[in-house]
């Protein structure tokens, strides 16, 4: 009995010495959203932290939740002078804003960009949509991204579990134009795309209850040594 004793002592201390220096790990997920402004919103659900792992004597520790969110805001923009005068310097401007919200973290994007009618437009001619004084911009578009992160327990907590964790986005946007102070702006196909990316960093560490078996193989071992 004692022979076996120490022997299973001896396989659980190794055990011990193998788990003592954790390894680090880390996984991601990765998903595309797209909506149409403005305003507009989308959801997307992650897949929650497992803690467990395919040895029941190990556990994984959630130490990180690192959240990035990549913006694209556009829209196909033609303008038209209505002014008598022409205007030299004739452009577009879009601001767009993308956010999210995750389990208590956030990430903000901001969008500008501006285009420009090269050589500027003619005044008005009086026919709309055509002529001297009318530019077709195309698709006119900017992205932006951010990232957040966290150490903090109670939010580590929001991402740990079965099941999944919902990802909030909202966002909104418009065009003005420059150059002319009348002038005529039609917008199609405005919207925002992108995408969300959550990563988690973790550790591996016994489990409890294997961490006890350990402690109890070393006083079998310690006893036997001071008979």
């Amino acid at each position: 009995m004692k022979i076996m004793l120490t022997a299973m002592a001896a396989g659980l201390a190794v055990s011990s010495a193998a788990l003592a220096t954790p390894s680090t790990g880390f996984e991601s997920q990765t998903l595309s959203y797209g909506f149409q402004l403005s305003p507009g919103g989308a959801t997307l659900d992650f897949a929650k932290f497992d803690t467990s792992t395919s040895n029941p004597n190990v556990t994984r520790i959630l130490q990180k939740v690192t959240i990035t969110l990549n913006a694209d805001v556009g829209a196909n923009v033609t303008a038209e002078n209505d002014n008598i005068d022409p205007a030299d310097f004739f452009g577009v401007n879009l601001t767009g804003v993308v956010t999210l919200d995750i389990g208590g973290l956030g990430a903000n994007t901001f969008v500008l960009q501006n285009a420009t009618a090269p050589g500027g437009v003619a005044g008005s001619d009086g026919v709309p949509g055509s002529g001297p004084d009318f530019y077709d911009f195309g698709f006119v578009s900017g992205s932006d991204s951010d990232m957040e992160m966290t150490f903090d327990d109670a939010l580590l907590a929001n991402f740990v579990g079965p099941g999944s964790i919902t990802a909030n986005l909202f966002g909104s946007g418009g065009f003005a134009v420059s150059g002319a102070s009348n002038a005529t702006l039609v917008i199609s196909d405005f919207g925002a795309s992108g995408s969300v990316t959550i990563e988690y960093a973790y550790k591996l560490i016994p489990s409890p209850g294997s961490a006890a078996l350990i402690g109890l193989a070393g006083v079998v071992v310690a006893g036997r040594r001071r008979r």
